[in-house]
């Protein structure tokens, strides 16, 4: 085993031979003695050396003891100073302990009490370095149980993100399954009761809205399954070259109708030789989808033009301008969520809000980008940037396309009673109709948007208000506090139908005050009953008043 280091003493005084006899002494008893007669040579030897004690004379010619203990331990602050004075100067001493002494020794200085105070001052000394060091290992051990926290605060932050989204989307996804399955589930239900007849038009036509309902579903859960496949990795893209015309040539030709149902006049470039790296299926996919979009959403009248261009090392721009209404800088932040129509929810126009999201991770999992620019009032150009087969030239030369337009019908029959309903979704409010056609004890009145609903609460004061929940402008429970908060419409029952059909969207409506809270897809017999029953309700409330 290693023996101890001896300790090491340095001894100031102006008298040499104090000095001496210091360094003698202490030598004896096993410690390691150096001597200096200024404080000037003292701080020049601290410089250069280490010591663990510091004996210093309180009183020297030039620089005195007090300040030679502020200015050694400034170069070493784990020094033990011991300050020596003569009888008559201990409040000088005790002022040199103010400023960084552990103690002092009166002169002349005897061994037998020198030693005690030379052993304090050692442990003295020990124990700060020990308390230094404990204390940094604190800091440090806060320091990482610091970092640990804000690693398990964003680790916590994050779970709950994941598990919000996931309640978000499973209560997304109820929502949009049962809006195409309320028409396909109301319309079957009319078309098989026997209390409910139809004539043989009609009959077709519900057949109609089923199918069409059910197309809708079918992409729904199409792209729910594409979606879900490429955010887990699953899904796989062929990448080959692929001749662009003939891919545009099938899209024209799919997206044709459509256009011409809406006036839209399309315009397609004719390329020749030009192959993009890409999956096939998909891109057609993609492209349909883009185009698809700047038809439906476009102005009467209005017109998609489609265009090539060569953008920077080997790629090729797909451009597809509209003449709609644009989006603005909130709507083009949201652009590409999933199940985020960009409040175009209320139009008569089908979508998922799931395509653009689809769109996105495909073109991306092709090696391409997808980018947009919009102006309000003016119109969008979506691009898809793809990489060439090889670098060429591209011809392009425009043509054009035609269109067609439609109208549809809604019919309400005038009785006793006033049922009044707040529905943005013109299938389900067709439903509706059908279900009240054939009682002539009801008329039904409908309005597209909250506000629009309030003005004809006030205006007909109706015996019972049906009203969705996802409503364009205010909600269906706004719309309840307002009308509970006017005189006129506050003690009519309020009845919620909503395709929101989780049980905290349930609760959460029964808390608000709805009469009751019917989820679709719509069950006849059940709603017919609520109406009976609000009727009830409030003719008996009209009757006790």
């Amino acid at each position: 085993m290693d023996a101890k280091p001896p300790i090491r003493v340095l001894v100031v005084d102006d008298e040499a031979n104090h000095v001496r006899a210091l360094c003698d002494t202490l030598g004896i008893r096993g410690y390691a003695m150096m001597g200096c007669c200024s404080a000037e040579e003292a701080l020049a030897v601290l410089r250069q050396a280490q010591f663990e004690l510091l004996l210093a004379d309180l009183i020297m010619p030039g620089t005195g003891g007090i300040e030679l203990v502020q200015a050694a331990r400034a170069l070493d602050p784990d020094l033990a100073c011991i300050i020596m004075t003569g009888e008559g100067s201990i409040a000088s001493a005790v002022q040199a302990m103010q400023v960084g002494a552990l103690d002092y020794i009166l002169k002349p200085c005897k061994l037998s009490a020198i030693l005690p105070v030379l052993a304090r001052a050692i442990a003295t000394r020990q124990l700060r370095i020990d308390n230094a060091a404990l204390e940094r290992q604190v800091r440090e051990h806060a320091a990482v149980l610091a970092a640990l926290n804000v690693d398990l605060e964003q680790a916590r932050r994050e779970a709950e993100r994941s598990n919000e989204m996931k309640s978000v989307f499973l209560a997304t996804m109820s929502h949009e399954l049962r809006t195409p399955l309320n028409a396909i589930l109301g319309f079957a239900q009319i078309l098989n009761s026997e209390t409910l007849p139809s004539t043989p038009a009609q009959k077709k036509q519900f057949v109609g809205h089923i199918l069409q309902a059910g197309k809708h579903l079918l992409v729904l859960i199409n792209e729910v399954l594409d979606l879900a496949r490429v955010e887990s990795g699953t899904l796989t893209v062929s990448i080959e070259p692929v001749a662009l015309a003939s891919v545009l040539t099938e899209c024209a030709a799919l997206v044709a109708p459509l256009a011409d149902r809406g006036q839209i006049a399309l315009s397609f470039p004719t390329i020749a030789g030009v192959h993009v790296l890409c999956d096939r299926i998909r891109l057609k996919q993609v492209m349909i989808n883009i185009l698809s979009n700047a038809i439906k959403y476009n102005r009467e009248h209005g017109s998609v033009t489609v265009s090539c261009e060569l953008a920077d090392e080997g790629k090729v721009r797909i451009g597809v301008r509209d003449t709609g209404a644009g989006l603005d800088a909130t709507q083009l932040a949201h652009l590409f969520e999933p199940f985020n129509r960009l409040g175009r929810d209320a139009g008569v126009e089908e979508g998922t809000g799931i395509g653009l999201a689809l769109t996105r991770h495909l073109v991306e999992l092709m090696g391409g980008v997808i980018s947009v620019e919009s102006r309000a009032d003016v119109g969008s150009t979506f691009w898809v940037t793809l990489p060439l087969s090889k670098q060429i030239a591209l011809p392009v030369a425009p043509a054009d396309g035609g269109a067609a337009n439609g109208t549809g019908r809604t019919r309400a029959s005038r009785t006793i009673s006033t049922l009044l309903y707040i529905e943005d979704n013109p299938g389900n409010l067709r439903l509706v109709e059908e279900i009240v056609l054939p009682r002539a004890d009801l008329r039904l009145l409908s309005a597209p948007d909250g506000h629009t609903g309030i003005a004809l609460a006030r205006q007909h004061l109706p015996h019972v208000i049906l009203v969705d929940i996802n409503l364009p402008g205010i909600d269906g429970y706004e719309i309840r506090r307002l009308l509970r908060a006017d005189p006129r419409t506050a003690r009519i029952p309020v009845i919620a139908v909503s395709a929101s059909a989780m049980p905290s969207d349930v609760a959460r409506g029964k808390e608000a005050g709805f009469y009751c809270y019917l989820t679709k897809p719509i069950d006849i017999d059940i709603f017919s009953d609520a109406i009976d029953r609000a009727l009830v309700a409030r003719n008996a409330d009209t009757t006790t008043k």
